[in-house]
């Protein structure tokens, strides 16, 4: 039967009977919350920007040459023993880092230089033969002197005259004959010695050099590899000089100048900012970000700053200016993980104080406080506890 009781009080309640037989209203009950009025502050804006730390220059090196991996630039180990180059290893410039097998290319070379000395002295034969046409062509014409002169005095017959004409003739033939025999052996010589320097560039293509100090980042290579021409080998870069690329929306363009300063914070690094210099500002945005690359240079001479770390660039605005400023625990979350974040706010609606939301736009964070970009003004009161317990329009009560 105690159960019965129990609905039959229960739907007393719920009809609003009472000993007076009166309704009962119920009361919201006011939030007690802490409220702070937006103060401002003078703040020198500063952005910070993210990126990659990238080699200066960066090469790919591959064989001209298709060939069989003879050896490998050898490096002391921290054992004390030699060793094959190998990826992170620092290299001078002028280094042979791989080197194929020269025989077959060698043999070619010998060959071509077989050819160029057979053709010298092919043309030396034909530039005596040349001379000696050249001999001929003098003796036959005094000899044609002569017995014109003759003839002229009625001395000499006209067989004897016309022997004479027909030798000048072919003397004259014989140097022209001489003269273009000279000109193709000479072309036959150019042709051998473009063979030859042609071998000599394909022995100098078997060994694979470092234009310029770097280090290994990759290695596709190990002796007695079968390479094909085109193949690479190495990947090398020049880290003495890095950079730090990173995008920025068109409105910030302004506050970038080339050759201008712009520390910048490795994060796994612990020697504090280092200074670097913007060396590029991108002429177009970026098709598919619409972003403009920013590259800032770095000294590296240490060599500290690897490949692949994750740097910061911080860019300060020069001149400070008005920000209102809350505490961070007044904001509400953000959807989307865009920057607009809430607040609440407080306002008088009919003698009562009543808790408004607010959208803003916060900036950069400065301690426990945040810059407000957009959606306060200085004076406005917001409310700093409790947020999670209120929505729009919720009945609050100050306290201090």
């Amino acid at each position: 039967m105690r159960p019965f009781a129990e609905i039959l009080v229960l739907l007393a309640a719920l009809t609003g009977l009472s000993c007076g037989g009166k309704k009962e209203t119920v009361q919201a009950v006011p939030v007690p919350v802490k409220v702070e009025t937006v103060a401002v502050r003078d703040i020198r804006p500063v952005w910070r920007y993210s990126g990659e730390i990238r080699p200066d220059t960066q090469v790919q090196l591959a064989f001209k040459q298709a060939g069989y991996v003879a050896s490998l630039h050898q490096i002391r180990g921290a054992d004390g023993r030699m060793r094959n180059s190998q990826v992170g290893d620092q290299v001078p410039a002028g280094v042979v880092l791989a080197r194929l097998r020269r025989k077959d290319y060698d043999a070619v070379l010998n060959q071509a230089g077989g050819q160029e000395t057979s053709m010298r002295g092919a043309l030396a034969t034909a530039q005596a033969q040349l001379e000696q046409a050249k001999a001929n062509q003098t003796k036959a014409n005094l000899d044609f002197e002569r017995a014109e002169a003759l003839y002229r005095a009625k001395a000499l017959t006209r067989p004897d005259y016309d022997a004479a004409v027909a030798q000048q003739k072919a003397a004259n033939a014989g140097v022209d004959a001489a003269l273009q025999q000279v000109a193709a052996r000479q072309g036959q010589l150019g042709a051998a010695q473009a063979q030859t320097a042609s071998a000599q560039i394909a022995v100098s293509d078997t060994d694979l050099t470092t234009p310029m100090p770097s280090v290994i980042l990759a290695k596709e290579i190990e002796p007695g590899s079968l390479v094909a021409a085109g193949s690479r080998a190495f990947t090398i870069a020049d880290t003495r000089v890095v950079k730090v690329e990173f995008g920025v929306p068109d409105s910030m363009l302004p506050h970038f100048k080339m050759g201008a300063r712009v520390p910048v914070e490795v994060e796994a690094l612990e020697e504090g900012e280092r200074t670097g210099r913007i060396t590029e500002i991108a002429a177009a945005a970026n098709r598919e970000s619409r972003v403009f690359n920013i590259q800032v240079s770095l000294p590296n001479r240490s060599g500290s700053l690897k490949v692949g770390m994750i740097a910061s660039a911080r860019i300060e605005q020069p001149q400070s200016r008005q920000i209102p400023l809350v505490p961070v625990t007044a904001l509400i979350t953000a959807q989307s993980g865009s920057n607009n974040y809430s607040v609440f706010t407080v306002r008088e609606e009919n003698g009562k104080q009543v808790a408004q939301l607010r959208s803003v736009r916060i900036g950069e964070t400065y301690g426990r406080s945040v810059g407000i970009n957009d959606g306060l003004t200085p004076g406005d009161r917001i409310i700093v506890n409790r947020t999670n317990q209120l929505a729009d329009g919720s009945l609050v009560r100050i306290v201090d």
